[in-house]
């Protein structure tokens, strides 16, 4: 049994392609590209630890709680990922052993399993902010249910591919010692695609929400970029689904694994920065506060312009002889006030104003919570003063 772990895979697989370098080894890029990310992803955990208790002196909240918790298994894939590169992932296939390949997949089986666990606790974070800011709503539930399906189907699909479970591994040197219950490339990429849908339908939730707040379109389009920066998440699940397509077939699995072992723990640790946005509320208030500042330097102006259109029209009206003339006059006037910006078409933000719409309880309510957690200081306008 001992000589057959050691017998390179070339006696398995024959061969390889003229083509191949067998002395190309991906271990160190991969190595550095999932060390850096896992370190960016643990500063931004404590950044969003360290704003909440020093800068607003604040017990952290559940969700954060739970942004802390999906640094564990991230650890654990950093680890499973790194351990893969010390047995082949990343060399061609070729110069692999067989003992080596059968660690490899015992690590990916237990990594496979970590994985899907690490995007349900970051999901479920992200829920526990939307929560927080929002109040329950019925798309947070929706998205619940299918996070909680997508992870529970997807590990009993895992644990029940093979028949006996072992046959993940033991395929490699006796494929007569059990079966696949179904074609594991299909798994890769069925449950790789479920994953962004659910992905895209969360950073959705509170895009309605930021665009019925009663600010100028220059913050709704801030605050909405804000949110949507959890879309750099989707993407690292969408070029993990294209290279795990390049797993149908493929005979140097080692070669290829190394792309999906690097995008494998980008995606999670990405999920995770993106998780800690909320630390940048901060932020966020500050240029809020210089946008209100700039608004008031603006309507010192406006009242300036007033006065001169006052003094306009005095002069306008003592010069003025016949209907035809007071109305080439009130033309005048109409041309300078939209000269100077003081008509309806002026593109100036009021701090009043007239709404048509009928907005429900509910959807006030979720605006109401977002603005609180957004601009706790500032003074909501409820409705125009008599």
């Amino acid at each position: 049994m001992e000589n057959l772990m050691n017998t390179p895979l070339t006696a398995v697989l024959g061969p390889p392609p003229a083509a191949v370098d067998l002395s190309e080894d991906r271990k160190w890029r991969d190595t550095a590209a999932v060390l850096t990310i896992s370190i960016i992803a643990v500063i931004a955990v404590v950044i969003r630890f360290i704003v909440r208790l020093r800068s607003q002196k604040a017990r952290p909240f559940l969700d954060e709680w739970l942004v802390a918790v999906t640094l564990i298994p991230m650890l654990v894939l950093l680890a499973a990922s790194l351990a893969g590169g010390h047995y082949g992932e990343g060399k061609h296939v070729w110069v692999v052993t067989i003992g080596a390949m059968v660690k490899m997949k015992k690590i990916l089986f237990a990594y496979l399993f970590i994985y899907l666990f690490e995007l349900f606790l970051i999901k479920i974070s992200i829920l526990a902010f939307y929560r927080r800011i929002l109040g329950m709503n019925w798309s947070i539930w929706i998205c619940l249910f299918l996070t909680i399906g997508w992870t529970v189907g997807s590990m009993i699909a895992l644990l029940v591919s093979s028949d006996p479970v072992a046959y993940f591994w033991t395929s490699t040197y006796d494929p007569k010692s059990g079966y696949y219950r179904y074609k594991f490339y299909g798994y890769y990429i069925g449950n790789a695609a479920s994953n962004v849908v659910v992905a895209v339908l969360i950073l959705l939730i509170p895009v309605p929400v930021i665009w019925r707040l009663k600010v100028r379109m220059k913050q709704k389009v801030m605050i909405t970029n804000l949110f949507l920066i959890g879309v750099f998440v989707c993407i690292a699940s969408i070029v993990r689904l294209h290279y795990l397509a390049y797993l149908n077939g493929n005979l140097d699995i080692t070669w290829v694994m190394s792309n999906i072992s690097i995008w494998s723990t980008v995606e999670p640790c990405l999920g995770i920065i993106c998780a800690c946005l909320p630390a940048l509320q901060p932020l966020v208030r500050s240029f809020m506060k210089a946008e209100h500042l700039l608004y008031f330097r603006r309507r010192l102006r406006h009242s300036n312009r007033i006065g001169r259109v006052n003094r306009l029209r005095k002069v306008t009206s003592n010069t003025s002889c016949s209907n035809n003339s007071h109305s080439l006059s009130n033309t005048g006037f109409r041309d300078t006030e939209r000269e100077l910006g003081l008509r309806a078409f002026d593109d100036e933000v009021h701090l009043t104003s007239c709404e048509t719409q009928i907005e429900s309880d509910q959807c006030r309510k979720e605006r109401e919570n977002l603005e609180e957690f957004l601009f706790p200081t500032f003074v909501r306008v409820e409705r125009e003063v008599e």
